[in-house]
């Protein structure tokens, strides 16, 4: 077998948004495309009678809705220099596209209501509320009103900016109705709320929104709109932390929660919206999402799905991602393997899932008595070494699941480096599906161990509840993760290195405030400052809120304390920095704080930032950016333990 190489990644496909249309699956699959440093899509039909699968689009981008009647591939018009949306029909049989009809909208995502109307959801800034009515005249004042201060941006409201979609100061989501015929467009929510979630019957639409015109905050209401009149009723006002509303049967389900027992990280739970008053009626103690990690995923993915009354649910089960079939009275198991879940669809009562089974990539299954592969699209990896994950279960009060992967060419009798790698969220998890970099790293001769320490998600609220602990249990659990691996694997315990994202570049961070036992470290959309990060990121506040803290206002004191800024004149490990300049979920200016002392101390360090990349540079990044970050860790990595 031939050992997995850096641009190895260049040559994966990767699936996404698996929809159905008249007994055809459709779905994307994106590559990398090197010339242009993007990505290249193709919408693929895979017939559920023939059992074929066919290419019926290629493209830059390929969003597309599968609706009752048709199926419509959005293509905007370049020359057309107002918002809107343009779509096509597509015919499945010989992927021939033709002009359906252009709304002067941003959609984000178009249902059939009825055979009347369509429901659409659009974002649109409040302050242009009415914009898909306005003349070409007041559409063309407002470009030269943009144009002529486009020098500059003015903020007036929190959160004012968010990773991935820039500057969103004004910005909501909102739903319209629009006549199929005619294309008359009303909007159906105010101007000033941001829709979260929605479902509707044969004559109302509810929703769960936050209405504000300064500062948004955690807590959503729920409301009841009237498709025909268009009347809101509020229906809870009280407010919580809304992740579903759905309509089950005649009752209406809200998947939320108040945060009383954990923190505003708490897992949901399910309750019934009766005479203005939620009331529980499924306890659970899942995040319903799916939480396991990969960096060969890309594109559009729905942890919820409802079809023919049935609604289902993606949610972290331990190191896997599973589907749930939700009923009032229990959550049933549907689909769940080694591995991740990344998409779902069910034809005709039968689920079928895009998904990563063990060290395979993508592809799409279908359940049977087992996971049936149906389509054959990811064939690199056949002839190449994947190191198999092995298991590891610290036997600890509080036991730790982590995996180990042998480099390759394993020769036991031989010392090897080994890289610890740590997660981000905290609260996500790593599985045994296959990580590109991680794979790469023991190709290069590397052991890698990775794990899921206290923090984490897929074992509960208790499991994941680290408030006013980071840097203490997780890095605990960490720290004797690491002594198991060394202690049952052959390891030079003097090569050492360890490397993370996000949550996983703090750790890194607070590892090297705390420790010199690791060589090498390379730390990843880092945090090192919670005072400025609480500041300055679009997470911000809700980190304080989430930690419990006495007065949120007054918390620089916690906030120092689970710094590593505070140690970091203990450090004297060599350490990379890696930072997306766009990143605004944990900005540059976290790095270049811990990076300023390490230099100034001249303790060996080196900062590469990107340009035009966010806080998911290792996952969704422009292909050239991903090599080359990798590329960076690599070689500084190798520098001081190969």
């Amino acid at each position: 077998m031939k050992p997995i190489t850096l641009d190895a990644l260049t040559k994966f496909s990767f699936l996404s948004n698996l929809q159905n249309y008249n007994n055809n699956l459709l779905f994307v699959e994106s590559k990398c495309d090197m010339e242009n440093n993007n990505y290249h899509q193709w919408l693929h039909t895979y017939s559920l009678n023939s059992k074929e699968d066919k290419v019926l689009l290629d493209d830059k981008r390929t969003p597309f809705f599968a609706l009752k009647d048709k199926v419509l591939v959005v293509k905007n018009d370049e020359d057309n220099k107002y918002v809107h949306t343009h779509f096509y029909t597509l015919n499945i049989e010989n992927g021939e596209l033709q002009d359906a009809f252009t709304l002067p909208l941003a959609v984000s995502n178009i249902v059939d209501f009825n055979d009347e109307y369509y429901l659409v959801s659009a974002s649109i800034n409040c302050h242009k509320g009415d914009y898909h009515l306005w003349a070409n005249e007041q559409k063309d004042k407002d470009l030269e009103n943009m144009k002529s201060n486009e020098d500059y941006v003015v903020f007036d409201e929190y959160p004012f900016f968010f990773n991935g979609a820039g500057i969103i100061n004004g910005n909501r989501e909102c739903l319209f109705k629009v006549h199929k015929e005619t294309l008359e467009i009303t909007r159906l929510t105010k101007a000033t709320m941001d829709v979260e979630s929605y479902d509707f019957d044969a004559n109302s639409i509810i929703f769960s929104a936050n209405d504000f015109t300064d500062v948004k905050d955690k807590w959503a209401h729920i409301y009841k709109v009237d498709f025909y009149s268009g009347e809101i009723t509020e229906l809870y006002n009280p407010g919580a932390q809304v992740a579903r509303v759905f309509y089950y049967q005649d009752r209406i389900m809200v998947l939320a929660t108040f945060a009383k027992e954990y923190g505003a990280a708490e897992n949901n739970k399910f309750y019934e919206l009766k005479n203005y008053e939620l009331e529980l009626v499924l306890d659970s103690d899942y995040s319903f999402y799916n939480a396991v990690g990969s960096d060969c995923r890309y594109g559009k993915y729905k942890n919820y799905l409802k079809v023919d009354g049935h609604v289902y649910f993606i949610s972290a089960c331990e190191s896997r991602s599973v589907v749930f079939e939700f009923t009032p009275e229990e959550l049933k198991t549907i689909v769940s393997y080694e591995g991740s879940v990344d998409d779902l669809q069910v034809v005709d009562g039968k689920m079928y899932v895009i998904g990563l089974k063990e060290q395979a990539l993508q592809e799409v299954y279908v359940k049977e008595d087992d996971i049936v592969k149906l389509t054959n699209i990811n064939t690199t990896l056949e002839d190449a070494y994947v190191a198999k994950p092995e298991k590891m279960i610290l036997d600890k009060e509080t036991p730790v699941v982590g995996w180990v992967l042998k480099p390759y060419n394993y020769d036991p009798n031989k010392t090897y480096p080994a890289i610890l790698n740590i997660h981000g969220g905290p609260k996500v998890s790593y599985g045994e599906v296959f990580y590109h970099e991680m794979q790469y790293w023991a190709s290069q001769g590397y052991f890698v161990m990775y794990s899921n320490p206290r923090g984490s998600d897929g074992r509960g609220n208790a499991y994941a509840d680290l408030r006013g602990t980071w840097g203490t249990l997780d890095y605990e659990d960490l720290m004797d993760f690491v002594d198991k691996v060394v202690e049952m694997y052959p390891i030079d315990e003097n090569r050492l290195a360890v490397t993370g994202g996000s949550y996983g570049g703090y750790m890194t961070n607070w590892i090297i405030t705390q420790t010199n036992r690791f060589k090498v470290a390379a730390s990843q959309r880092s945090i090192s400052n919670w005072v400025t990060e609480v500041c300055n990121s679009d997470y911000g506040i809700d980190f304080p809120i989430e930690q419990e803290f006495k007065d949120i206002y007054n918390c620089h004191d916690e906030l120092w304390n689970m710094s590593p800024l505070k140690f970091a004149n203990n450090a004297q490990t060599p350490t990379l920095f890696i930072h997306a300049i766009e990143d605004y979920r944990c900005p540059i200016s976290e790095a270049i704080q811990l990076y300023t002392v390490l230099k100034c101390r001249k303790v060996p360090t080196k900062l590469v930032a990107f340009k035009e990349e966010n806080h998911d540079l290792s996952r969704t990044g422009k292909p050239l950016h991903r090599i080359k970050r990798l590329t960076e860790i690599t070689e500084w990595i190798g520098k001081y333990i190969q």
